[in-house]
């Protein structure tokens, strides 16, 4: 097959034009089929929203939104603990990829990226969920030991006081430990009532998905103030009075492993909206380029609104520069097939650009 770099004056022109459609906030504020994600940089933390079904449908937060502070990242480096945003060992920063957006965090001993891709579930064919790719790399001149601690400050089942499930268990009302020993395939913070059971659900096994050593679903105020291990006890349930009253949490444990000089360790997640059958990783950081550009094309014109439909073509044209860029600073070259997908999307991106300019102001 007949490869090309891209040198087409016009493609370059037609891009630089729709990146100057509405406005373009660092915040990284990305979206994709059903998910809206945010990276706040600057405090290290991302936000996550998913549409429900429907003609009128409006986006959720996934996760705690009224301070996405609330939900934390901490790395433990030998015995000292670093919360990533927070420490002023480390320097942050955020930015764009072609699958979503990423931080990186790096200090004198580690360098911590954190990527996100979107992804759809095994039973759907547009975007409902995120892979979470955490890259610890080690950057002194000794063997060092990084254990990861993920904090979610889940709500959606706070109304019901069935604050999750899992596979394996219908509620869950009172603080629980789960271990890597009992194998559970997922948790959920369930929307209470919702006919289509919408909620927050996070993979803990399965293709791709690095396993926790240990589950901790508890009061997220004593998750917060414990800077690591917490102990949970069946008698306690979601509140701390007069302090938290049934707010829950979930903690993924990770234990700390040995990374040797310049060496790195990497964690998976998968988390979206409920899914009967799931997420899986084991696909979701390589998805295929086309299949990847025609499905945000997809998203885009099937969008509730014009504001939605905007940053969605900006993921895609994010997409497309990611793809150009890699081409041009590496000796890889965009075949035929990846260049007429190029040209297709540009086509189609330009045709809606005009009715955009109210949306953009």
């Amino acid at each position: 097959m007949r490869s090309h770099t891209l040198g087409r004056p016009g493609l370059w022109v037609a891009l630089l034009s729709l990146l100057l459609v509405g406005p373009r906030l660092w915040s990284l504020d990305l979206a994709d089929g059903r998910i809206r994600l945010t990276l706040q940089e600057g405090i290290g933390r991302f936000s996550l929203s998913c549409q429900t079904k429907g003609n009128t449908g409006v986006f959720v937060p996934l996760l705690a939104a009224q301070d996405p502070r609330t939900s934390m990242l901490s790395i433990v480096v030998g015995n000292r603990i670093y919360r990533m945003g927070e420490s002023s060992d480390f320097s942050e920063k955020a930015e764009r990829t072609s699958t979503g957006g990423r931080f990186i965090w790096k200090s004198s001993f580690l360098q911590v990226t954190e990527s996100f891709s979107f992804i759809a579930s095994n039973d759907s064919s547009v975007t409902n969920g995120i892979r979470i790719d955490l890259s610890l790399k080690n950057l002194s001149e000794q063997d060092i030991t990084v254990g990861v601690r993920y904090l979610f400050d889940t709500y959606l089942g706070e109304s019901s006081f069935v604050h999750f499930r899992t596979d394996t268990l219908s509620q869950v009302t009172h603080e629980l430990t789960l271990t890597s020993s009992q194998k559970v395939a997922y948790w959920i913070s369930p929307l209470a009532g919702d006919s289509e059971d919408f909620g927050l659900q996070v993979m803990t096994s399965g293709a791709g998905i690095t396993v926790p050593d240990r589950i901790v679903l508890a009061n997220w105020k004593r998750l917060s103030d414990s800077s690591w291990s917490y102990e949970t006890s069946s008698a306690r349930n979601f509140s701390l009075l007069p302090y938290s009253i049934n707010d829950s949490a979930a903690c993924q444990y990770y234990d700390p492993r040995s990374i040797p000089r310049t060496g790195e360790a990497t964690i998976t997640l998968a988390m979206g909206v409920y899914s009967k059958g799931g997420f899986s990783a084991a696909l979701a950081g390589a998805q295929d380029f086309s299949a990847g550009v025609q499905q945000s094309l997809a998203a885009a014109k099937n969008a509730p609104d014009k504001s939605q439909a905007v940053r969605t073509d900006l993921a895609t044209v994010d997409r497309l520069m990611a793809e150009i860029d890699k081409s041009l600073s590496s000796a890889e070259t965009m075949s035929d097939e990846e260049l007429a997908v190029v040209e297709s999307a540009l086509k189609d991106l330009e045709s809606r650009a005009s009715g955009y300019d109210s949306a953009g102001k």
